[in-house]
């Protein structure tokens, strides 16, 4: 039972990737010690900012290259 708890576990990971995989937003591609805006997910949507809100956190270093579309970022 132990096993096929594990196996479901696997087979759930394997979703969330071809499904993230999928859905990555945009192919471009960024080197470490690039600098870069952040999207305020928060501020996203109709009536949670103000007309001249900024939407965008930052900039950021980037730091190191994690996989093909995710980054560790440094505030600057």
């Amino acid at each position: 039972e132990r096993n096929k708890a594990k196996e479901n576990f696997h087979i759930h990971q394997q979703r969330i990737k071809i499904w993230f995989d999928k859905h990555v937003v945009g192919d471009k591609q960024f080197e470490v010690e690039d600098m870069v805006l952040k999207w305020d997910k928060a501020s996203e949507g109709k009536g949670k900012h103000s007309k001249f809100q900024k939407l965008c956190l930052g900039p950021y270093d980037i730091t190191e290259k994690i996989g093909d579309a995710t980054y560790r970022l440094q505030s600057l």
